[in-house]
């Protein structure tokens, strides 16, 4: 059933964009630079404990900014500078409470399609995530630990043009970090990884 509602969502964002874009007369070029806010659902994988048994999670959201810049001479190239927030993902385990969250900063390179209103693009981002972990369970020292550590992305998406100032996208997401925490005398590494499904709104100067 999870799964059948994220269908239904990413379908009805599509659909709104699509009908968006064609009600409006073709845009004129925009302009080189934008800034955007961009938001959406996020399907976390199970995060990897590597002393122990992998800790299933819950679906959560994410929010986040970014700038970029449409190269003049590579109409088909552009980089991004975004921070997001990915919020918290409770433990979805009998018998432990906790959860995830994590704060990214990320540069992204991104190759588009230059031409028309509708612009597919493909894209990837390096960059740095703070992360925070909590989890206690009744015979164990409870855990609220931070780290911070480089992150990657991977972005499949379409821009579409609305005016010459305003544009929206959907877009796909495959964002994974490593962890180091420390509990006590312990330390273990943290696999996160996330699948998105997100909607953003840019304005071209």
């Amino acid at each position: 059933m999870k799964r059948i509602s994220h269908a239904i969502l990413v379908c009805g964002l599509a659909t709104f964009l699509l009908l968006t874009s064609i009600s409006i007369a073709p845009a004129a070029e925009q302009g080189p630079g934008y800034v955007g806010i961009f938001g959406g659902w996020v399907m976390p994988e199970d995060l990897g404990v590597s002393n122990g048994a992998d800790l299933p999670l819950k679906d959560s959201w994410t929010i986040g900014i970014k700038g970029g810049y449409i190269i003049p001479q590579a109409k088909y190239l552009a980089v991004e500078l975004e921070y997001a927030y990915l919020g918290t993902q409770d433990i979805d385990q009998s018998g432990i409470d906790g959860d995830f969250s994590a704060s990214n900063l990320m540069v992204n390179f991104i190759l588009r399609y230059p031409e028309g209103k509708y612009h597919p693009y493909l894209g990837v981002g390096i960059g740095w995530s703070m992360g925070s972990f909590k989890a206690s369970e009744p015979g164990f020292t409870p855990i609220d630990e931070n780290d911070s550590a480089f992150a990657w992305q991977i972005l499949v998406g379409i821009n579409f043009e609305i005016t010459p100032q305003w544009s929206a996208d959907l877009a796909y997401r495959y964002f994974a970090c490593s962890y180091s925490i420390s509990s006590g005398a312990d330390n273990f590494d943290l696999d996160a990884a996330n699948h998105m499904i997100l909607i953003g709104v840019n304005y071209h100067f």
